[in-house]
């Protein structure tokens, strides 16, 4: 009997100690439940939401407050100014591995950033992160339900491959400063995060997303960011803004599926890549003229650029290089006839910009800086007239010809026998091929050569003569030709226009008839000689005829439709903008 009780003892003892050991189990289970509930935001920082960037995502025990704290890791994006010839140790290829939460690269070169990135950071290209970190596609969840900057990383990556296709991103470029996407891993914590917020924010600024968004082909159809209304969509793509309290605006991206569609009417794949024809060059001061600033060669023109995007600011230019404010007057009342009319003043930009199509290299196409861009330096009748009325001037020069003028007629001679698209580039600067390839760097080494020339000018004994007044004078007297050419050809006092437009042939016969007034008014400016002064303008002339067949600038009329230009404040601006 005594056996029978001890044996039911233990059955209830073992039958309790289990109770109690399950009930222990479910404590510490809703204890823990309870702890990791405290983890607010983790469960929408995994790989559902975020793909591969979710193995950064760590818990973090916090004793003073008896809790646990969400911290992950999100990409900073943004455009990296660089030289390949000196930045050539900059690492090609991010693996999983190497991204950390602070971003570090081993083996990386480092590269210190002021402003608002941290210093001493490492980071990345983003067409060499590790393609899981990219795809939208590597995680457990619909593409449609993660975080919008993985696509957005996606496209960019494609977008950059297009450009290394086109052998943009040759070894020729070397000597070019490029601005390519790129990123590094920011760690953040969720506490800082709005209870508005579902999903983890990736970081970027408004300078840089301006241009990354129309490199991929979108165009910008509203362009506020201190009011939070951003907006942009074309080629497949579409980027919008909403505005969240205590963060400001929020950016969000999506895209259509990449599949080969017909083109539409501008020749582009509304659900694809840009085509190659259409990229524009990736360099810094491509990206200016986006904004309406003219990037100017600082050997010639000094450290200045002119801002230009707007009519205002195309004044303000003006009264910088005419302070009597005559030309801006000029402008101002063309516009009385002419909305957009700031004939003349356009020759600016085939006057002061540097090269900036990248050494053979197909990639002409830029943006356009300015209202209205036509004028005589890059139209056909600009070129035949100025031919011809040189030959004049050679023939009935009173003194002897110098043999930098005769060059000029020379070279212009030989390009027109051996390229007849010379004088007529608009089946060059639609899209360039290998066939066109020699003829735009010759007559880039020509540019080159009257470069030279300038530098060798502005040091002579002979007379220093400098090269931005003497741009400024001719654009002085430039604005006057539209409107004094029109009276001539009213009042029948127009000349030969060899068959082409009235209005721009007439235009280069004034700018020959300006050249006496240029004469008088860089004489008080310069110690030069009156022929000296005279040939440098011929050879500036002829400097701006190469720049514009070296290049295309997408103005209205052409096919791209990337024709809006954003507020020049904007520029380079390091306004933080977040990406949902």
């Amino acid at each position: 009997m005594g056996h029978d009780d001890s044996t039911a003892e233990k059955n209830l003892a073992s039958a309790a100690l289990a109770v109690a050991l399950a009930a222990l189990a479910i404590a510490i289970t809703q204890l823990l439940g309870q702890l990791f509930a405290t983890a607010d935001g983790f469960r929408r920082c995994q790989r559902s939401v975020m793909g591969a960037w979710a193995q950064h995502t760590r818990l973090r025990w916090k004793w003073s407050e008896m809790r646990f704290e969400t911290l992950f890791e999100t990409p900073e994006i943004f455009l990296l100014a660089y030289k390949p010839s000196i930045d050539s140790t900059l690492k090609p290829v991010v693996t999983l591995k190497e991204l950390n939460w602070v971003g570090s690269f081993p083996g990386a070169t480092e590269y210190p950033i002021s402003g608002p990135r941290a210093v001493n950071s490492y980071y990345g290209l983003i067409d060499g992160l590790d393609s899981r970190l990219v795809d939208q596609n590597f995680g457990t969840g619909s593409h449609h339900e993660m975080a919008c900057w993985l696509p957005l990383l996606h496209s960019i990556r494609e977008n950059e491959n297009q450009f290394h296709r086109s052998k943009t991103y040759q070894e020729a470029t070397y000597n070019h400063t490029l601005r390519r996407p790129a990123c590094r891993g920011i760690r953040r914590s969720w506490d800082f995060m709005a209870p508005e917020l579902v999903k983890p924010l990736a970081m970027t600024y408004v300078g840089d997303i301006a241009i990354i968004v129309q490199r991929l082909g979108m165009k910008w159809q509203a362009f506020r960011p201190e009011e939070g209304e951003m907006r942009a969509e074309g080629n497949g793509h579409i980027i919008y803004s909403t505005l969240v309290r205590s963060i400001g605006p929020i950016l969000h991206y999506a895209h259509g599926s990449i599949r080969a569609v017909p083109l539409d009417k501008w020749g582009m794949n509304p659900n694809g890549a840009v085509p190659d024809e259409f990229l524009l060059i990736p360099t810094g001061e491509v990206d200016m003229m986006r904004f309406g600033i003219l990037p100017c060669y600082e050997e010639l023109m000094g450290c200045q650029h002119y801002a230009m995007g707007t009519f205002d600011e195309v004044r303000a230019t003006l009264d910088v290089l005419d302070p009597t404010g005559s030309a801006s007057k000029k402008v101002r009342d063309n516009r009385q006839f002419e909305s957009t009319a700031t004939f003349g003043f356009s020759d600016l930009i085939y006057m002061a910009a540097p090269m900036l199509r990248l050494k053979g290299n197909s990639k002409i196409r830029l943006p356009v800086p300015t209202e209205h861009c036509t004028g005589l330096m890059s139209n056909k009748e600009g070129f035949v007239v100025f031919r011809e009325r040189l030959a004049q001037y050679v023939v009935d020069g009173d003194a002897e010809v110098s043999h930098h003028v005769l060059w000029v007629l020379e070279s212009y001679d030989s390009l027109k026998s051996v390229y007849p698209w010379w004088e007529n580039g608009f089946e060059v600067n639609i899209g360039i091929t290998s066939e066109y390839l020699p003829f735009v760097d010759q007559v880039s080494d020509l540019w080159d050569r009257t470069t030279h020339y300038f530098l060798q000018l502005q040091m002579s004994p002979k007379g220093s003569l400098r090269y931005a007044e003497l741009v400024a004078c001719h654009i002085k007297h430039a604005v006057h030709f539209w409107h004094e050419g029109h009276d001539r050809i009213q009042k029948g006092q127009g000349r030969d226009h060899h068959g082409l437009r009235d209005w721009l042939a007439e235009g280069m016969h004034m700018y020959w008839d300006y050249l006496p007034n240029i004469v008088q008014d860089m004489s008080r400016k310069s110690d030069a000689s009156e022929s000296l002064i005279s040939e440098a303008w011929i050879m500036l002339l002829f400097r701006a005829f190469c720049w514009s067949r070296c290049h295309y600038l997408c103005s209205s009329e052409a096919r791209f439709p990337d024709k809006t230009r954003l507020p020049s404040r904007y520029w380079n601006s390091k306004l933080p903008v977040y990406l949902g």
